[in-house]
């Protein structure tokens, strides 16, 4: 009777667990900064280092008391660290209860002594542990972007809403009101004052709608010019078009603010268009009064300087001229994707040119147009260094408004009410953006 061997099935063993191979690297690292710490502190009389904060909180102490912090933290990230290459278990409960500690400790570190940076360092890099020891991929892959959001938007946020609620005092400090239900309004008095009558007028509120007309009208001539010139870009040769959009970025290479001043060389009384106009044209025009009456009226009008600086004009063209590219850009990734055949099939079937642009090509850009009018129309409307100088005192928006509350007035609560009710107005924005590209894909 023969006997048949059956082969036996290969075992599958689990790999190393990614979440704690990354961990295990960040833990070695901590160790070569403690480490680093420690040499730092044993060596201080012999190399003079210059004090960090930390070190300079930890000088307030017993020397014991540093030995003992890097000396534990070293230890327990060193044991952490080769436990989990070597996938012991007690090693991830170990890093567990550091990243916890941790935690704490950066918090009351930033408490005592008001170090942002180190605290911020530490508390990043233990919740960052913490995260990747409970094995959340989703959240480890976002966690740098949400804690920088977290840090910087978040919480900055929150702190202005809080000084938002209280009260300018004679001395410039914030203060609040006593807090009860039947009080409850006089925290949003800023609010109201921002939308109220002052000496009879919407001082504010005009400010407000001027900003909004003024970005507005911005968006609509970047859109204008920048179109058409996105459109002949997207059209020409394929080995022209980076040499296009290279020649659309130059500007960027160029400070915002030496741009600006550049415009005001050219705009002021003294500048290049004036001296033109009062010196050039107006000697040659004298110089031809005598014969033609269209002369000495030219002669008569360019003996005068033009009004070109410190006008509302002059803030548009500022604001034109830099935030143009940024409609075009956007305007170019969309249409450098539009099969260009539909345009022709509507030819043959009849569509005439006017036809084929508002029923084929602008539906299909819109997700561009929208994304740039957003883009320009943002910035624009919290504008401040364009209008403050090519606009100078003449020329006042919600972006100058703002820097008077915080920086001449120091009146910080009714500065963080306008902020927020910006804030507002711009999340509209985003949100009108967001529905229109949706109605767009679904199109």
């Amino acid at each position: 009777m023969a006997v048949t061997t059956v082969p036996a099935r290969p075992v599958l063993k689990a790999g190393p667990v990614p979440h704690f191979r990354v961990a295990a690297f960040l833990f070695l690292a901590h160790t070569l900064l403690w480490g680093a710490l420690f040499f730092r502190w044993m060596t201080f009389s012999t190399y003079e280092w210059t004090p960090l904060p930390a070190e300079l909180a930890l000088a307030r102490w017993s020397p014991l008391v540093a030995y003992l912090i890097y000396g534990g933290l070293l230890i327990v990230d060193l044991l952490a660290g080769l436990g989990l290459l070597r996938e012991m278990p007690q090693a991830r409960w170990l890093g567990l209860g550091r990243a916890a500690a941790v935690l704490v400790g950066a918090l009351l570190y930033f408490w005592l002594t008001r170090e942002f940076f180190g605290a911020t360092l530490v508390l990043g890099l233990a919740g960052l542990l913490l995260i990747l020891l409970i094995r959340q991929t989703a959240w480890a892959l976002v966690y740098p972007a949400a804690f920088w959001l977290a840090l910087f938007f978040v919480i900055p946020m929150m702190i202005v809403f809080v000084v938002s609620l209280g009260d300018r005092s004679r001395l410039g400090t914030v203060i609040y009101p006593p807090l009860s239900l039947s009080n409850l309004g006089a925290y949003f008095d800023d609010y109201a004052r921002f939308f109220g009558r002052i000496g009879g007028e919407f001082i504010y509120l005009r400010i407000f709608w001027r900003s909004i007309g003024v970005a507005l009208a911005n968006t609509l001539l970047c859109l204008a010019f920048g179109y058409p010139f996105a459109y002949w870009i997207a059209r020409q040769p394929a080995r022209y078009r980076n040499l296009l959009i290279f020649l659309v970025m130059i500007p960027f290479w160029t400070n915002f603010l030496v741009r600006t001043y550049a415009w005001m060389v050219i705009l002021r009384d003294s500048g290049l268009i004036n001296n033109f106009w009062t010196i050039t044209l107006h000697e040659q025009a004298a110089m031809l009064a005598d014969n033609n009456a269209f002369f000495g009226w030219l002669a008569e009008r360019t003996a005068h300087k033009l009004p070109l600086l410190f006008t509302t004009p002059a803030v548009m063209l500022g604001l034109l001229y830099g935030y143009l590219p940024f409609m075009i850009l956007p305007l170019y990734a969309n249409l450098d994707k539009l099969d260009w055949a539909l345009l022709e099939a509507a030819a043959d079937l009849g569509a005439g040119r006017w036809q084929s642009i508002t029923r084929v090509l602008i539906p299909l850009t819109m997700p561009g147009i929208v994304a740039g009018s957003i883009i320009v129309f943002i910035p624009s409307l919290g504008a401040y260094v364009t209008p403050d100088l090519m606009g100078g005192a003449r020329v006042s928006l919600m972006g100058n408004l703002l820097q008077q509350q915080f920086m001449t007035v120091r009146d910080w609560p009714f500065g963080s009410a306008i902020g927020f009710i910006f804030m507002a107005l711009m999340l509209a924005a985003v949100i009108l953006y967001f529905q229109v590209s949706r109605r767009a894909e679904q199109m």
